[in-house]
Parts: C-alpha cells; sequence; structure tokens
C-alpha cells in the first residue's frame, strides 16, 4: 500500500491509475480470446484463401513505409536540443507510437475475419459485441502506455506523451494513405467493370473485384479505424495532460484519465445493447444503441468531473505538481512566492477586475498578471463539466447530421437517386451539393463550441486551449458508444443479410466518424498551445526581422498568413498525391478484370498492387511529415501556428463534405438497384454507380486521410517548435537553416518524381485483337443499336464467359419501350 499512499500525484490518481490499467489490460485479453473461441462455420465461401494474404500484404505495405519515414524522424528527435535522457526518451517513445498504429489495425482486422468464419444467421446478432471489441481493444492499445508513461513521469509526462502521440497519428496516416488506392481499385474493379458493364452484385461470386472490395472494406473499416481511434486516444492524452496541469494542477491529470476510462466503458456498454429492435425499425434500434452508451458515458463524465474537482480556484492540488509557488515575474518579481501569501490580495483585486483591465497594457507581463486573475475567477468544476458537456452534445449533433447521408429512404439520397435520372453528373452535384450544407454545419459546431469556452475559459488562452481538448474528451466518449454503428456495415454488409437490417446498416457509421474526425479537430486546435507558448517565452533574435517572424503573431503577419498558405497547400498537395495514386491503381484494376474475364479466368490478379501502393504512398507522407519543417526553418517559427490552423480546418471541412458525399452516392446507387428510378441497367444506374466510384476515391482519398493528418501536422508542429525556436535565437546561420529547408524540399520532390514515373497500364488504342474488346464496342453493330461492352472472344479455343450472354442495357431498355408501347 506504500506503492499507492506515497504516490506524488496522490492516492486518488494512483487508484485512478491502476483501475484504467486493469481495464485496459482486460479490454486486450478479451481481445484476444473471445474471437479465437468463436464457433466458426468453416464451409463458409468467404474466408477466401487469398483475403489473408491480401490483407498481410497491405499491412505490410503501410509498415515498410512507416519504417522509411518514422527512423529518420526518430534520428531528428534525438538531435533536437535537450539532454540525453529526454532525447532517449522522445525518440523511443515516437518508435513505440508507429508501433501501436499497426498493432491496432492487425487486431481491427482480426474480429472481422473471426466474424466472417461465424454461421450467417448469427452475425447480425454480434453486430453490438464484435464492434465494442473493436473499440475498446484499440482504445486500451492507447491507453495502457499512457497509464505507464503517467505512472513513472508524472508532471513531465506531457512532452513524452505528445512523443507516443506523434509516432501513433504517423502511423495510421500511412495506413490511411496505403488504404486509399487500394480502395479505389477495389471499387473500380468491382463496381465499374462488375456492376456497372456486367449487372453483378458486388458480392456475386462472378464478379472478381468482389474479394478486393471485400478486403479492402475490411483494412479500412476495421484495421485503419483501430488506428485512427489509437491516434486520436493518444493526443487527447498528450496534449491534455500538456495544456491542463498548468492551469488545473493535479486535476487535468483526473479530467483525462475520467475521459479515457468514460470511453472505454461506454464501449463496454454497448455489448450489452440489443440492436435490431423490431421488423421495419432496425435503423432507429441501431442508433438507440449508440445513443444510450452516449448519454450514460458522458453523464458519467460530467457527474465525475463535477463532483471531484473542487469549486474553488484556490482548493485545486497545486503543491503535487510542483506549483505551490508562483514563479512568473510578471506576479512575484522574480522571487518565488507561496501561493497562500497572495491568494488575498489576488481575491481583493478580482473584486474590481474592471479597474486592473483599465490599468494595463497588452505586453507580456500585463498578460500573464490578467490570466492569473482570471484563473482565479473561475469555477474549475463546473466550466469542466460543461466543456465536457459541449463535446458531448456536439459530437451527438455531428452524428445526426451526417447519419442523414447514410439514410437510403432520407431525403438527401432520394433526391440523389432521383435526379441521376438526368445524367451521372447532376446526380453527384446533387449529392455534393446536399453533403456540403451538412459538413458546414458541423463546422459550425466547432466555431459553436470555441466562442463557448472563450468565455468560459475568463479569456484566458492556456485554459481556452486545455477546456477545448476536454471537449474532444467528450466527443471521443460518444465516438466509443457508437462502436456498434462503426462496425455494422462491415458485419451486415452480405448478401445473406436481411435487406431491412443491410438497408439499417449502410452508411451508420458516417456519423460516428463525423464525430471522430470532430474530437481530432479539437485536439489538433489544442496543440497551439505549446506551439504559442515557445514562440512567446523565446528571447528577442538578432535582427529584427528574425525577430518579427518569431514574436509577431498577428493577422498582419506575413509570417503567418505564409504559414496558413503552406497549411492549406499541404492539404492539397497530400490530395494530390494521392488521387494520382488511385487514378494510377483504379485503371490498372479495371484493366486487369477485363482481361480475367475476357479470358475466363476465375480470379482477378492485381500482382503489382502492393508495389505500386508503396510508390503512391511515399510521397503524401513524407510531404505531410516536412512540411513543418519547411515552415519554421523556410518561413520562420511564427508560421508553425499558422500552417497547424491551415491544415486543420482544410482537413476538417474537406473531410466532413467527403465523408458524407461518398455515403450518399453509395446508397444512391443501393436504392436505384433495388428497382426504384429505374432500376438495374437504367441510365441512373449506370450515372449513381460512377458517382459511387468517384465520390468513393475522394472519401478515401480525403475524408478518410484527413483525421490522422490534421493530428500529424498539429503534433509534429508541437514537436519540432523547440527546435526551430532554439536555432532562430542561438545565432544559427541563416544560410544553415535554409539549407534544411533546401534538403527538405529535394527530398520531397523526390519521392514526387518516383511516384510520378511509375508504370502504369497503356490506355492508348492499340492494333493488337485484345484492345477491341477491352477498350471498345463491337464495330460490327450498328450505330443506333450499339450493344454494351462485348467480352465475347473471337479465339474459340477461349472459355466463354457466362455473363456475356446476358442481354446489353440498351437491350434491355429498348425492350422495355416497346414493352410500354
Amino acid at each position: 500500500m506504500d506503492l499507492i499512499s506515497q504516490f506524488p500525484l496522490g492516492d486518488d490518481l494512483a487508484w485512478t491509475l491502476l483501475a484504467l490499467g486493469v481495464l485496459a489490460v482486460a479490454a486486450l485479453v478479451a481481445g484476444a480470446v473471445v474471437p479465437s473461441r468463436l464457433r466458426r462455420d468453416e464451409d463458409s465461401e468467404e474466408l477466401d484463401e487469398d483475403l489473408g494474404r491480401r490483407l498481410g500484404a497491405q499491412l505490410l505495405s503501410a509498415g515498410s513505409i512507416m519504417l522509411w519515414v518514422g527512423l529518420p524522424l526518430a534520428v531528428l528527435l534525438y538531435l533536437a536540443p535537450g539532454s540525453t535522457d529526454d532525447r532517449l526518451l522522445r525518440s523511443g517513445l515516437l518508435l513505440a507510437g508507429l508501433a501501436l498504429g499497426p498493432l491496432a489495425a492487425w487486431r481491427g482486422i482480426a474480429v472481422q475475419l473471426a466474424a466472417l468464419g461465424l454461421d450467417a444467421a448469427r452475425r447480425p446478432t454480434m453486430i453490438s459485441r464484435l464492434g465494442a471489441l473493436t473499440v475498446t481493444g484499440a482504445l486500451a492499445l492507447a491507453v495502457l502506455p499512457v497509464v505507464i508513461i503517467i505512472w513513472f513521469l508524472q508532471t513531465t509526462a506531457g512532452p513524452a506523451l505528445i512523443a507516443l502521440a506523434g509516432g501513433a497519428a504517423i502511423s495510421a496516416l500511412a495506413i490511411r494513405i496505403c488504404a486509399a488506392p487500394v480502395e479505389t481499385a477495389a471499387s473500380a474493379s468491382a463496381l465499374l467493370v462488375g456492376t456497372d458493364e456486367h449487372e453483378l452484385d458486388a458480392e456475386d461470386p462472378a464478379n472478381l473485384g468482389g474479394p478486393h472490395l471485400r478486403s479492402a472494406r475490411m483494412a479500412s473499416r476495421g484495421g485503419a479505424l483501430s488506428a485512427d481511434l489509437v491516434a486520436v486516444a493518444t493526443a487527447v492524452a498528450g496534449v491534455g495532460v500538456l495544456l491542463g496541469v498548468p492551469v488545473l494542477a493535479a486535476e487535468g491529470f483526473i479530467v483525462v484519465l475520467l475521459g479515457l476510462a468514460a470511453a472505454m466503458l461506454a464501449a463496454a456498454v454497448v455489448a450489452v445493447m440489443p440492436h435490431l429492435g423490431t421488423p421495419g425499425h432496425e435503423r432507429g434500434a441501431l442508433r438507440l444503441g449508440g445513443l444510450i452508451p452516449a448519454v450514460l458515458g458522458g453523464a458519467g463524465a460530467i457527474a465525475a468531473a463535477a463532483l471531484w474537482i473542487p469549486s474553488l480556484y484556490r482548493d485545486l492540488r497545486f503543491e503535487d505538481v510542483g506549483l505551490e509557488n508562483f514563479t512568473d515575474p510578471a506576479i512575484t518579481g522574480g522571487t518565488p512566492t507561496p501561493r497562500e501569501q497572495l491568494e488575498p490580495q489576488i481575491d481583493e483585486a478580482l473584486t474590481d477586475m474592471g479597474q486592473w483591465v483599465s490599468a494595463t497594457d497588452e505586453s507580456q507581463y500585463a498578460s500573464a498578471f490578467l490570466d492569473l486573475m482570471g484563473l482565479y475567477s473561475i469555477t474549475p468544476n463546473i466550466v469542466v463539466a460543461v466543456a465536457l458537456g459541449l463535446g458531448v452534445l456536439s459530437a451527438l449533433a455531428a452524428v445526426v447530421l451526417l447519419g442523414g447521408t447514410g439514410h437510403r429512404l432520407g431525403g438527401i439520397v432520394l433526391r440523389t437517386a432521383r435526379t441521376s435520372r438526368t445524367g451521372g453528373a447532376l446526380g453527384i452535384v446533387a449529392g455534393l451539393g446536399s453533403t456540403a450544407l451538412t459538413a458546414a454545419g458541423a463546422v459550425a459546431l466547432v466555431v459553436l463550441i470555441a466562442t463557448v469556452i472563450s468565455v468560459l475559459s475568463a479569456g484566458v488562452p492556456g485554459l481556452a486551449l486545455a477546456l477545448l481538448v476536454h471537449a474532444a474528451l467528450g466527443a471521443l466518449i460518444v465516438v466509443a458508444a457508437h462502436a456498434g454503428s462503426l462496425l455494422a456495415s462491415t458485419f451486415a454488409d452480405r448478401p445473406d443479410t436481411e435487406p431491412a437490417l443491410q438497408g439499417a446498416a449502410a452508411g451508420a457509421s458516417t456519423g460516428p466518424r463525423a464525430a471522430l474526425l470532430l474530437a481530432g479537430t479539437l485536439t489538433a486546435l489544442g496543440a497551439l498551445g505549446p506551439v504559442v507558448s515557445a514562440l512567446s517565452s523565446a528571447p528577442r533574435a538578432g535582427t529584427v526581422w528574425e525577430d518579427r517572424a518569431l514574436h509577431a503573431l498577428t493577422p498582419s503577419s506575413l509570417t503567418l498568413l505564409g504559414g496558413v498558405g503552406l497549411g492549406v497547400l499541404t492539404v492539397l498537395l497530400v490530395t494530390s498525391a494521392l488521387l494520382d495514386g488511385a487514378r494510377r491503381l483504379g485503371a490498372n484494376a479495371v484493366v486487369e478484370t477485363r482481361a480475367s474475364l475476357l479470358e475466363g479466368r476465375g480470379r482477378a490478379e492485381l500482382v503489382d498492387l502492393t508495389e505500386m501502393v508503396r510508390r503512391a504512398a511515399v510521397t503524401p507522407l513524407v510531404t505531410a511529415v516536412l512540411m513543418p519543417v519547411v515552415a519554421g526553418f523556410g518561413v520562420g517559427p511564427g508560421a508553425l501556428p499558422g500552417l497547424l490552423l491551415g491544415v486543420v480546418l482544410t482537413a476538417a471541412g474537406l473531410g466532413l463534405w467527403t465523408l458524407g458525399a461518398g455515403t450518399t452516392l453509395e446508397n444512391a446507387a443501393s436504392v436505384i438497384g433495388s428497382g426504384r428510378y429505374g432500376g438495374r441497367g437504367s441510365w441512373g444506374h449506370s450515372g449513381a454507380l460512377g458517382g459511387t466510384v468517384l465520390t468513393g476515391v475522394l472519401r478515401s482519398s480525403i475524408g478518410s486521410v484527413a483525421l490522422p493528418l490534421l493530428l500529424t501536422s498539429s503534433l509534429l508542429a508541437a514537436l519540432s517548435v523547440s527546435a526551430v525556436v532554439g536555432m532562430h535565437t542561438d545565432d544559427t546561420s541563416a544560410f544553415l537553416r535554409w539549407g534544411i529547408v533546401v534538403v527538405a524540399l529535394v527530398i520531397v520532390l523526390a519521392c514526387w518524381v518516383i511516384a510520378a514515373t511509375a508504370p502504369e497500364v497503356d490506355l492508348e488504342d492499340g492494333e493488337g485483337e485484345i484492345s477491341k474488346p477491352l477498350f471498345s464496342r463491337d464495330t460490327e453493330e450498328s450505330a443506333d443499336e450499339l450493344d454494351a461492352m462485348d467480352w465475347e472472344s473471337e479465339d474459340e479455343n477461349v472459355a466463354q464467359v457466362p455473363v456475356s450472354t446476358k442481354p446489353s442495357r440498351r437491350q434491355k431498355r429498348k425492350q422495355r419501350r416497346a414493352d410500354e408501347d
């Protein structure tokens, strides 16, 4: 018991850490034991022999990219200023964070593989349980190292947690970047060739792109989602501790640990929540299964914070974290002074706050004095509870806003499906226009949270940023509570599942994923704290322009504006690189699938997929990692806050938009395919399928990548700011700093050239016989009787594909019009 009673942060925090550690270990054990003990259907046709190979190859590609980028980055962190112990710890925890992403992805995929082996009748009943198992396991992988770091490092845990979170964010970004082109190739193969050209369901065994689409969805919905959860949870813990302790003392640890515990417990409650409901109410039951745990978890965290944290600022436990004395020269004049000596004077000064505000200016010392008075005027338990509540309510609102894009009978989807009858382009416009409005509403939630928190924080910037992270904790609780919805489409998207449940599960994950992006956005904005603090506390530079680049953080500062521009440019460059890689892989998959169908092969082998993914993924990851170096050393330290804001706001807005658009077009195609608005083979269905692939590419390349991208940029800015500031204030030659920028740009350009010169499929008109059935219709048909693409080979020795005997879409339409006449 001495270990508990003598814990420097207090015995209550010791018990909390132990309980949270036990909970994390239990979740990890359950995630390892439960899937292996599930009764399997060994005759399941979905357990094809190549599924594991495809999933393993994708994880291997992401892992190799992480090593290529992560190891040099760990070396650079070791070379940054600090003691030897600090540098070793920083680099080691970055590598540990890099390992968390693949481990979480492997666990998430393992749960889905176990579900595939279940009997088809049991899968719907296991949606909530397997979803809870996936989410709790991912959170446990993040919580366990956080508990260990806080236990051993206590008050110095903040920077170490930031390094861990930075590694986890980079690994999640690498996994998402590698998944984006694979998803494009799979959807192009299954939907453009199999469904659009041959009217086959995506899950039809005759659709050669179906297996690739299944594995891509498993890697994205289970594996990459688990990595995203780890990245957000570690980032919330790191930024929350780093910002919370200076303003809330030991209670800064309490809020973070309470939020993580509430998120894990909310996900665990999902396992016992029924989700099927009565026939016809499956969607409502699924949403209710996430709403109840979200309300319980959020209310529990809010009540615990309100009851645990003192109501007076002076009663916070400053002595436990070494803050028992005032040390700021603006308060003490340079002599450390015990808090109890100055607190009576502060209470007296609070009675006439307006006089002190009018008597001070905007200098650094005056701002520190006013911040101190503002902190002593707040009610800590109330402001923390309200911040958590704001996060919970905003996340629930995001679930409702973006959840409407996944409702197959909702107005947005039906409007998009109807408009597709006039052409695919107008259907896409309808979907993009409607989801842009919902994305704007979600971004407005961030603005609303910031406005309310600015009032709650009494104008103290450090407290405001800490409360933003607390709001992110509330949003994370809501995301964990929707574990069933996050994984519902994975388990219910099967041909033998009831249509009602398929419709209820379709797009159910969009709302929770939007809430997760909201939580990541609030956390990334909180990372402004260490960046701005390092800039404001830096000594004066040697020249006027360098000093302005270091300390001028006003809207008129060109350095700050340049950083904002670089942030927007970073998102655009990453998006451009991913879309180009997706184009290459998608075209290759289409040609290979067409050739496989033409030659009567049983499957489409995308033999060059792994190598093409690696070449396509290096450029966007290197760009995201090196852009803080370019901003800090090239434009100036003052560009780092602008870079952070530019990346976060641009990625969040585009991410929310494309998440909703991808789900809307996907459900619109399903509505038309079910028989409405022309049905299968109609112009509307063909246009909606093209829109599904297009918006799906945008969703995988922008919407899914947005969360780890903004976390990576913000955390790397926080990690690099000390080195950037140090080299600007210790008489380091400007030519050396610009040399670093040139090297970084050369590396990015080299990666870009490698990706741009990758071999791609030949889509030119050829002279060989294979070119005609692959790229054109039969030329012997008359102009007014053009048929669908003819897959019949002119070689009689080649086996005929069964689907080629079906009437074409044009023949069906002519027959339908004749029947109507």
